[in-house]
């Protein structure tokens, strides 16, 4: 592979290298695909306004994801000699050049952050936060990364794992400031939930088995119940053990005036 690095490939090695992505090799044959698509697609001058560091870094960029590695966006940013906000809109317009259709997902977040235990609790907030947003007026498009990336953040908080924010940040595609309006939202939906450890246990997806069994135990067992009262029902001992004593000498006072 090495004989064949020239131009642009040799650049793409050098930038694999320093994002340290070297053992995977994987990446370097699908980054210098997309370069070669990128060279035929952009031929109309559509990539003119990005330099040749730019372009190899987000076609690395864009590779890792796809391949769902783990990426460096802060050295991406500093190779790439971009800004974040151009570098965050120069990797969007890369990904409608290329049509990479497929949408960062809380499973490709968790595995790229090593969150892997979140991920559950990401993925049913996100179902949760749907629900709420759908009340609103408009529509809403989910697939935008900010909301996987936010779900991903929430749920670390709420397992008190330390979320990697300024990466999440990055991953979500939104400015600082917008980050920190879509978090002050999360809040507001987040103080809708019932209060626990984690949202969407097994039993939220089977209310309606878990009712019917309910009520099938409760018609079954309801003659049952009226034999054997709840503990909070029963007697204490001491009032239970003086009414029976004093039952016991009413009747002995009674056999003795009989006889």
């Amino acid at each position: 592979m090495q004989s064949m690095a020239s131009g642009d490939n040799k650049l793409l090695h050098q930038l694999i290298q320093k994002l340290g992505l070297v053992s995977y090799e994987s990446l370097a044959p699908k980054a210098t695909e997309l370069q070669r698509l990128l060279a035929v697609r952009s031929s109309s001058g559509t990539m003119t306004n990005l330099g040749d560091y730019a372009k190899v870094t987000l076609c690395i960029d864009l590779a890792s994801s796809l391949l769902g590695l783990p990426f460096d966006t802060d050295t991406a940013l500093k190779l790439s000699g971009m800004k974040k906000a151009s570098y965050a809109n120069g990797r969007r317009t890369l990904e409608k050049v290329l049509d990479i259709n497929k949408t960062l997902g809380i499973g490709e977040i968790c595995v790229q952050m090593g969150l892997s235990q979140v991920q559950k609790e990401a993925t049913n907030l996100l179902e949760a936060y749907k629900r709420y947003a759908g009340q609103g007026q408009g529509e809403t498009d989910f697939t935008h990364p900010q909301y996987a990336t936010m779900a991903v953040f929430q749920a670390c908080k709420r397992q008190t794992v330390k979320p990697p924010k300024t990466k999440l940040v990055a991953l979500s595609h939104l400015k600082p400031t917008q980050w920190t309006m879509l978090e002050k939202n999360w809040d507001k939906f987040l103080a809708t939930l019932p209060v626990g450890k984690q949202l969407g246990k097994p039993q939220e997806k089977k209310d309606g088995d878990a009712i019917v069994k309910e009520k099938v135990e409760e018609s079954n067992g309801s003659g049952a119940g009226r034999k054997h009262p709840s503990p909070e029902k029963l007697e204490p001992y001491h009032n239970w053990k003086k009414r029976m004593l004093e039952k016991a000498y009413r009747e002995l006072e009674q056999l003795r005036g009989s006889g």
